[in-house]
């Protein structure tokens, strides 16, 4: 179809471009305002003249304003690169936070099928509620003793009641079936040889059943013909019986049963497996089995651990439990209706219902069903496509199989009469009826953490025709089993690769908005004005008019121009780069039509350049604006920025300027305009992560795979924090929050160096020969006090000490001309060095609970209050949903009282409804030793916490991380709050200068 072009012929224009609205407009003001000496207002009046000349210039820039957004928002490059403009999959997407989000995480993990994450058991409590998981050890409630227990008695013997710990999340996995390992969720290993003229057919088992068993391991040391021995191979009934010793070892062995398909071949089989040749086949394909898993598994731990929600944690990672169902039901069908058909859609129905299934699908085709883009990315950000939250949830573990669902699937298919006498019975791994689960008329009841499986080979479905009942032939039962094979190999779930998974944020086309065309162009020539200037033959007299009539217009000019100036940058103003001002103004050096010198060179002195651009005095920012007004307008922008996503700055502006006029105040440190933009762009160009993250506690696992091999990254001094920690840090106005020694713990040195992004501060210790380890230590707890440094002058030059009474510990490697000097630099240093060193750790009680109920002892536990008044369901459980926030209560920021109060609320604020806090405002020395103990504990904790999972510790392992829980819960107990001292008054003194506050205040000594 042609589309036509045509231009209307009573077109409406907007006001801006619209030239005779602007005329009127304009000679409505000069009526108003020069009536007494105007008179004339016909179009050969200068004045009118310039009026006319000014609405044309006004109209252009209505048509360069009207431009679409993306056309003003597009750099010289193209491109439209703003730190606020996020992608749909970048803003909306989120950290997995219910079920279903964690169950899309992991199955978009390369070789899961389905995943399961059970926060709670099925079984309900006395009060309703679920019934949280069981922790890796036991802990019990001792009232008479006050604190918990490892025992289950206490010192009368008298049965103690059971502490259950919530937050624990079980993680059940489905793994992919693999095209030559087969199925990866079982040790069952399906192989096949070739033995007189036929394949023989043939499962093997390993004695245990687990991967993680220690005897697993020796699939690697075990898989070639010289590193075994058959102790014995054996039958028994149709089960063959297989034992290999390790060469070097014998006392490492592998047992095996091997069950043949056909039992009249099982000699054959027994024969085979006489050679060390043969058995190593099978140990190197249940060694690169066990290998597949392992490294599915690496992932999915990598994959939890960086998104583990605060104060929760997971139990070790499970493959789930199949049972096969046999369903038995006898079918009428309609006269002429198609056997074979019939049959393969009942099995593909039943299989729907008994185990529905996910499918991962395109972008594209959930934009063309409907969906808008808040559901579609609703979620966690995967990789392989996207999954729908009502498939997720159909596919959750039953707890129950209803035969009624089954019957109203078969009663949809197309020849179907009538269902009757259907049973349904459960099946485990062996292919043996569980006990309770054995012809189900109506409902087939199943414990909840196990996966369903319809089994064709189990079921005995018979058709009937005018009752009267016939057989399928073996060929058309083998038509059968392709048109299923055929179904399950369409709709299998695949995932996808290399699928556009975000929408695009369109370009537009870049304009040069800033580029200004001189009015004087546009009067006529006997004006004498732009490129028809005044002639050489003029006399002076009318060259000076039309030199005054230039400086009178150029007032005009410089406005529209930074306009237009104003018009280009507005893609600067509405983003998070650092901007020096929030006005452009234009200096009209060049013509942009002709390249010459600008005519204002004619009439004005250099000096006029740096009056428009840089102001008139050091507390301009241009012509236009002062700082004052910058910092207003600039936060304005930044306050519109974040309130598109309902966030606000104004508790912390306004608490920050409480501080600041505060008596009790911040020291050395003063409301800082420029420090508040600074927070303010930080937070907006890190929020999607803090934002999506808000919720997650720190990843104490920090792993990676490394050719395909889990390796661990380093903790310290690396930026390595929760996304509740940095969201948190964000809203209080600290920037980095890089998890490192708040305290410096290094061995005594001579000197040390604080390197921060302003300046690096050099401090040397006096005399280091005499007792330096004590001036170190002593140096490392006061160095941030101001109130400890005293200025000496050496010749002519002054320095900083810091002084311990009167003896010098230390001195500032820098000289200073006088003491003013000396003492400016100090406020400002002390300012930066606790800015720079304003950090806090967050330590969640779930990760200190212990792991087995032999090896930790009660010392090991967390202190409670079980006695008196404080007996309750809260104070029992020091365990769940649970975290200590330890922050340096010693730095200037940190000891006022309204900081600590806003800090508080922020910290409580920003945590899930559910979990409690303790924030400790700790000194120096309590803040070193929770220090060392935390960064050992947690160095400690993932190594331990992963080899146990494994069924891998050590003695050694054991030991050590018991002593790091232990010294760290030592640490725990002793942490303190400090609080400012106050001064007790009398009735005759006043008491608006550090009074006594209770609960805020401390009295001092004396």
């Amino acid at each position: 179809m042609l589309q036509e072009y045509y231009i209307e012929k009573d077109r409406t224009l907007l006001p801006s471009q619209d030239f005779q609205f602007l005329l009127r407009e304009g000679l409505k003001y000069i009526e108003q305002l020069g009536p007494k000496f105007w008179t004339d207002y016909n179009p050969h009046d200068p004045g009118v003249t310039i009026l006319d000349v000014l609405c044309y210039a006004i109209t252009e820039l209505g048509y360069r304003a009207d431009f679409d957004i993306k056309d003003v928002l597009t750099n010289q490059d193209g491109l439209i690169q703003n730190n606020t403009f996020f992608s749909a999959a970048t803003i909306f997407t989120n950290a997995p936070l219910t079920e279903t989000d964690y169950r899309k995480l992991l199955i978009d993990i390369e070789g899961v099928s389905n995943a399961w994450l059970l926060a709670t058991k099925k079984e309900l409590d006395l009060a309703g509620y679920r019934k949280p998981n069981d922790a890796e050890a036991s802990l019990y409630i001792n009232k008479i003793e006050d604190k918990l227990s490892l025992k289950n008695t206490d010192k009368n013997g008298t049965i103690l009641p059971k502490l259950a710990l919530r937050g624990l999340n079980k993680v059940k996995i489905e793994l992919e079936e693999d095209p030559v390992l087969g199925d990866l969720n079982t040790l069952l290993l399906e192989y096949a040889f070739w033995a007189q003229n036929r394949w023989v057919n043939l499962k093997v088992v390993p004695q245990f059943t687990d991967w993680k068993h220690p005897d697993a391991a020796l699939f690697g040391k075990m898989n070639k013909p010289s590193k075994i021995t058959i102790s014995s191979i054996k039958k028994v009934q149709d089960i063959v019986y297989l034992i290999v010793n390790r060469y070097t070892k014998p006392s490492d062995s592998l047992h095996f049963r091997i069950f043949v398909e056909d039992p009249a071949e099982i000699d054959v089989a027994l024969q085979h497996f006489s050679t060390e040749k043969n058995v190593t086949e099978i140990i190197s394909l249940f060694e690169q089995k066990k290998e597949k898993i392992q490294d599915i598994f690496s992932t999915i731990e990598i994959k939890l651990h960086q998104n583990r929600n605060l104060t929760e944690d997971y139990l070790c990672t499970e493959i789930i439990e199949k049972v096969s169902i046999g369903i038995c039901a006898d079918i009428e069908l309609e006269p002429g209706a198609d056997s074979i058909e019939i049959m393969s859609q009942i099995q593909i129905a039943i299989d729907k219902v008994i185990s529905p299934k996910i499918t991962f699908y395109t972008l594209s085709q959930l934009v063309n069903e409907g969906y808008h883009s808040e559901d579609i990315f609703l979620g966690p950000k995967l990789l392989h496509g996207f999954l729908k939250d009502e498939e997720i949830e159909k596919a959750q573990l039953a707890k129950e199989i209803h035969a009624s669902d089954i019957i109203a699937v078969l009663m949809e298919i197309k020849g179907i009469k009538s269902v009757r006498n259907l049973l349904m019975t459960a099946y485990n791994l062996l292919g043996k009826p569980i006990t309770g689960a054995m012809n189900k008329s109506w409902v087939l009841e199943l414990s909840g953490e196990v996966k369903p499986v319809f089994d064709a080979e189990k079921s005995k479905l018979l058709l009937f025709q005018k009752n009267i009942p016939f057989l399928l032939t073996e060929n058309q039962w083998m038509l059968v089993e392709q048109k299923v094979l055929m179904y399950k190999t369409q709709f299998s779930q695949k995932k996808l690769q290399n699928t556009k998974n975000d929408f695009e944020i369109e370009n537009g086309d870049h304009f040069e908005f800033q580029k200004y065309y001189s009015i004087q162009d546009e009067f006529p020539v006997n004006y004498g004005l732009g490129k028809n200037p005044v002639s050489d033959k003029e006399t002076d007299l009318r060259k000076a008019q039309a030199k005054q009539l230039k400086g009178y217009l150029y007032f005009y000019e410089q406005i529209i121009a930074d306009f237009f100036s104003q018009l280009y940058n507005a893609k600067d103003l509405f983003d998070t780069k650092p901007l020096d001002r929030t006005y452009f103004p234009m200096y009209l050096e060049k013509n942009d039509l002709n390249g010459a010198d600008f005519y204002s060179k004619e009439l004005y002195s250099a000096s006029l350049q740096s009056a428009l651009v840089n102001g008139e005095s050091p507390d301009d920012v241009s012509l236009y604006e002062t700082k004052t007004q910058y910092y207003e307008r600039r936060n304005r922008v930044l306050d519109h920025l974040m309130a598109r996503f309902s966030e606000s700055f104004n508790d912390y502006v306004f608490m920050m300027y409480r501080m600041s006029n505060d008596t009790m105040g911040m020291g050395g440190l003063s409301f800082d305009y420029q420090d508040l933009i600074k927070d303010k762009q930080d937070f907006l160009n890190s929020y999607p992560v803090i934002s999506s993250n808000r919720g997650l506690g720190v990843d104490y696992l920090n792993a990676e795979i490394v050719a395909q091999t889990l390796q661990f990254n380093i903790f310290w001094n690396t930026d390595h924090r929760g996304g509740y920690e940095r969201r948190t840090a964000k809203l209080l106005g600290i920037n980095a929050i890089p998890l490192r020694d708040i305290v410096t713990e290094e061995a005594p040195q001579t000197q040390w160096t604080v390197n921060t992004e302003t300046e690096d501060f050099l401090f040397k210790i006096i005399a280091p020969g005499v007792n330096l380890q004590q001036k170190w230590d002593w140096a490392q707890l006061h160095f941030l006090d101001q109130n400890l440094y005293r200025i000496d002058n050496y010749g002519p030059n002054f320095y900083l000490y810091l002084v311990d009474g009167t003896t010098k510990i230390a001195k500032l490697d820098k000289r200073f001309a006088s003491e003013k000097e000396a003492y400016a630099y100090l406020q400002e240093m002390i300012k930066i060095l606790n800015v720079y060193y304003e950090n806090f750790y967050c330590l969640e009680h779930i990760l200190l609970r212990p792991f087995n109920n032999s090896v930790f002892k009660d010392d090991d536990l967390l202190s409670v209050c079980l006695n008196d008044e404080c007996n309750d369901e809260a104070n029992n459980d020091p365990y769940s949903f649970k975290a200590t926030i330890v922050l340096p209560g010693y730095l200037s920021r940190f000891k006022n009282l309204i900081f600590r109060k806003y800090a508080e609320k922020i910290f409580r604020q920003e945590a899930p409804a559910h979990v409690l806090l303790k924030i400790c405002w700790v000194n120096a020395e309590d803040m070193l030793g929770f220090q060392k103990k935390y960064k050992a504990w947690l160095e400690s904790y993932r190594y331990y916490r992963l080899k146990f999972c494994e069924n891998a510790l050590t003695q050694s392992m054991e030991t050590t991380y018991k002593t790091t829980l232990h010294e760290l819960m030592v640490a725990v107990k002793e942490l303190n709050t400090i609080y400012p001292e106050g001064n007790l008054y009398d009735c005759q003194l006043s008491e608006s200068n550090n009074p006594i506050v209770l609960g805020n205040t401390s009295l001092g000594t004396l």
